[in-house]
């Protein structure tokens, strides 16, 4: 993430110095695969209608008032080059993050796309330019990357294999529900994207085990975080 966030940095600087003159869009669209994961943390924040396509096709009303937003951490899915393609034809405000040398940068191309060069294929880096980017163009909330940065690294000391395992979390974790069938909760959009596809059922679905996965009720989900 922050070697992400400092080489797009120059680039970044410049597209929102271009892009912050441009006028509030009618709506905005996350077009590709990880277009839920923006949806879930920019569709409370964000100022115009917001919606996420994962398919390679856009909404037909998708037109020059509107912005297409897209994460191509590769540069290299068909099928998020075709949607990106789409949106230049229609003549939207594109703005994509992806390598700069790619399929989906080729097909990016137009008068009216800003590229948020990527370099490691990292999901969650790229995501941290492309919301460092929105942010400052008024369409979402504050993304520091050093913060976000931070948070992973910290995580990894306190759950280290090399941690005694009686004040490990990751390991206390494992331990409680050996016996049991884990239900994972998320309280909130971007929470339930852990139970749904995200780093907390991916690791149960591939050892085999059985699991439960559900949103979180509103009040529960207001009761406190997810579980």
């Amino acid at each position: 993430m922050r070697r992400e966030s400092h080489d797009a940095e120059a680039a970044t600087a410049e597209a929102i110095a271009r892009d912050k003159m441009a006028s509030r869009p009618r709506a905005v669209i996350a077009a590709g695969p990880d277009s839920r994961l923006l949806r879930a943390v920019l569709e409370p924040w964000c100022p115009v209608p917001f919606v996420a396509r994962p398919g390679p096709a856009l909404p037909g009303w998708a037109g020059s008032l509107d912005w297409v937003v897209m994460l191509a951490p590769e540069g290299s899915d068909t099928g998020s080059a075709s949607a990106v393609a789409e949106a230049v034809r229609r003549g939207a405000q594109v703005v994509v993050a992806c390598p700069p040398t790619s399929l989906v940068a080729d097909h990016a191309a137009g008068r009216y796309t800003t590229i948020l060069p990527t370099v490691t294929g990292d999901q969650l880096a790229t995501a941290v330019v492309m919301l460092d980017y929105l942010e400052q163009v008024g369409l979402g909330p504050r993304a520091d990357s050093e913060s976000v940065a931070t948070a992973p690294d910290e995580v990894a000391m306190s759950c280290s294999p090399h941690r005694d395992p009686a004040v490990n979390p990751a390991k206390m974790l494992a331990i409680a529900p050996a016996d049991a069938t884990p239900i994972v909760w998320g309280g909130s959009v971007l929470a339930a994207r852990g139970p749904s596809r995200g780093r907390v059922a991916a690791p149960l679905e591939r050892s085999r085990r059985p699991r439960r996965r559900r949103r979180a009720p509103a009040a529960a989900a207001r009761s406190g975080p997810a579980a």
